[in-house]
């Protein structure tokens, strides 16, 4: 359907949590979508509503997010992926796939969408160093400190990482001290250089 459409969708919130090799019960479908403009938003809501899905709502391209219903429950559509910041090129050519047609974000702009959250909770928090965890050998990190330092969220970032000194776990441990290490290793000018690496 969005390939049809030409219109970039992800999964993000809990149910995309598989792709980054974490696993939490969730019941919640949370989609993004990019469009470009109001007509294109038309175009996606009268293609769901030939599929039978349909929303109660109006939406409209400046709305964060709509509801919509089918056959077997609803999922929340959203315009951008976190309440903080919209779509750019770098999170788009990023995007990966997750398995048949379901695309995700990069790991980065996932753990990005967690820590900008207006209402960020302990769960968006533990998920981050889950993620970490999980994906520390995966992670882009020079990319992930350009867009902490674009939105930022460095301070947030590494008030998070703190999470991981009061780790007592022997097998945690040594991970724990390789992500931190990471992340220290980075600094401004590694920052400079990967702006130019993108222009």
């Amino acid at each position: 359907m969005t390939t049809h459409l030409k219109i970039p969708a992800v999964l993000i919130g809990g149910l995309a949590l598989p792709a980054y090799n974490i696993a939490r019960t969730t019941l919640d479908i949370d989609i993004c979508i990019k469009v470009k403009s109001q007509e294109n938003l038309n175009h996606f809501l009268k293609a769901l509503n030939q599929r039978d899905i349909k929303t109660i709502q109006n939406p409209k391209i400046n709305h964060d997010l709509f509801t919509v219903f089918g056959k077997f429950g609803e999922a929340e559509i959203w315009l951008k992926p976190c309440d903080a910041f919209h779509w750019d090129n770098q999170m788009l050519e990023k995007i990966q796939k997750f398995f048949a047609n379901v695309y995700v974000l990069a790991v980065e702009d996932y753990i990005l969408t967690k820590l900008a959250r207006s209402d960020r909770s302990s769960i968006d928090i533990s998920d981050i160093l889950k993620i970490l965890i999980a994906n520390k050998n995966k992670i882009d990190w020079e990319y992930l400190h350009f867009r902490l330092k674009w939105m930022n969220l460095k301070s947030d970032f590494k008030e998070i990482l703190k999470g991981f000194k009061l780790d007592f776990d022997n097998n945690l441990r040594n991970i724990s001290k390789d992500i931190l290490d990471k992340f220290k290793k980075l600094n401004d000018s590694n920052i400079d250089n990967f702006k130019k690496k993108l222009n």
